[in-house]
């Protein structure tokens, strides 16, 4: 009953977004747009399910945030003041709080290392919401869809306006890679990191364009402001490629190579002046105790073996370049023990597949500029989930930010033309690709199926 009165919200969604400013200026057509979003409206909606019938509700963070904001909402009706000091954070740490605070599953974690604690984010999305909702949980998974394809959308146009990748492309990377797809679209905390990371590209873009004006400055210091109250290490990830996609006018690899090294000397030399926090450590504090409690846990079946890391230098950067590894090619085939894990498990076949066509059909003229600033968060991002996470079914969740650029360095590295050639019916594929480019986009430019 709840999934049929939720459908009125998921229809105003769907007529309202294609209509939004920020959308039509994208080359995408509008039922293109209704549809993609629908899909993945529908994907939030099959997790839901999948947590409700196939697994136990209690092993599903979408439910525990869901019920940690009910809890929170509830103190609205007979003490608001309450209320609004859990959902804003001042005054939170009042003592009688601490009532409601046990309550709940996720508000308070058990190691910080004095950082923000990002549960509380989705807890309060969900207490906001349920004035408007009337604790519907499949209203506030469509108003999660509803941001993090918003932040799809600016991640689409950064890759379309500042790195030149072609259309098709560009839509495929941040619309159909499974993973990304599958947990991006779930009451998460990856639908909040989503919307961030798309609206830093899109204000990086506005100020590239237009230094002057106001809001892409604005829109900057907001996606800041989300990622240091969702996952601040997703923007740390990304910094080192911005800063090298900058700066690199010529000698691009030289650049981007001296940057990464500068910035990974620092994290080790700066903290020896007591004014910088210890990144090294605190990661491997972090990884030492993610280990430690999931080998607590008589349920998790994606735990892998994983070497304690320290935060020496030698041990960082074994551990980084094992970490990009598992995160790039595993869980594989053999590791499928449900059902949640196949949609990782296709998707690295398909990154499997992409790579060795990039290294057999390597397309010469793109720019090396655009790959190498989507390696370099991929790389970052993916070494650092590797190297923190035991656990596979977590693993595949924390890698997804990543996955768009991931996907525009394979296809856009590859070739296409070369392959199409090879191919007995391409004037069969040909048409095929024709007729998806003219039904998804606006206005057409003369292309094969991907250039």
């Amino acid at each position: 009953m709840d999934f049929v009165l939720s459908l009125p919200y998921l229809a105003l969604l769907i007529w309202v977004l294609p209509r939004i400013l920020f959308i039509k200026q994208t080359e995408i057509s509008a039922p293109a747009i209704r549809i993609l979003f629908t899909l993945k409206a529908f994907v939030g909606v099959g997790l839901i399910l999948l947590y409700t019938y196939y697994y136990p509700k209690g092993s599903s963070d979408t439910f525990n945030y869901f019920r940690d904001g009910e809890i929170l909402f509830s103190t609205l009706f007979h003490n608001p003041v309450d209320y609004f000091r859990m959902l804003t954070g001042i005054q939170g740490d009042t003592p009688h709080l601490m009532y409601y605070y046990d309550e709940m599953n996720f508000w308070l974690k058990d190691f910080n290392y004095n950082l923000f604690n990002d549960n509380r984010t989705v807890i309060r999305f969900n207490a906001l919401l349920m004035p408007f909702s009337f604790g519907n949980i499949y209203v506030h998974t469509y108003v999660m869809n509803f941001l993090a394809f918003l932040g799809l959308m600016g991640i689409y146009r950064f890759f379309r306006q500042m790195l030149h990748f072609p259309q098709l492309i560009s839509l495929i990377a941040v619309a159909l890679p499974p993973s990304l797809l599958f947990w991006g679209s779930g009451l998460l905390k990856e639908g909040i990191v989503l919307f961030a990371l798309g609206m830093f590209l899109f204000g990086l873009q506005g100020i590239n364009t237009h230094r002057t004006k106001i809001f892409p400055w604005l829109l900057l210091v907001l996606s800041v402001a989300l990622f240091g109250i969702s996952k601040f290490y997703v923007l740390l990830a990304l910094i080192p490629g911005i800063i090298s996609w900058q700066l690199a006018a010529k000698r691009k690899i030289i650049t981007y190579v001296g940057i990464h090294v500068l910035l990974l000397a620092a994290i080790f030399i700066l903290p020896l002046t007591g004014f910088f926090p210890d990144i090294p450590d605190i990661i491997s504090r972090k990884q030492n105790d993610f280990i430690n409690y999931a080998q607590s846990l008589s349920h998790v079946g994606s735990l892998i073996d994983t070497p304690r890391l320290s935060s020496d230098f030698v041990s960082f950067m074994y551990n980084a370049v094992r970490g990009f590894i598992i995160t790039l090619f595993r869980p594989h085939v053999a590791e499928v023990h449900n059902a949640a894990i196949i949609p990782a498990v296709i998707e690295n076949l398909i990154t499997i597949t992409l790579l060795l066509l990039s290294l057999i059909f390597r397309n010469k003229k793109q720019s090396i500029n655009a790959l190498l600033l989507c390696a370099s968060f991929t790389l970052v991002l993916f070494s650092l989930a590797g190297m923190t996470t035991p656990v596979l079914g977590a693993l595949v969740r924390y890698k997804i930010p990543a996955q768009p650029f991931l996907y525009a360095l394979l296809l856009s590295n590859i070739n296409w033309q070369q392959i199409n050639e090879k191919i007995k019916h391409n004037a069969l594929i040909n048409n095929i690709f024709k007729h998806i480019s003219q039904f998804c986009f606006k206005s057409q430019q003369p292309t094969t199926s991907t250039k």
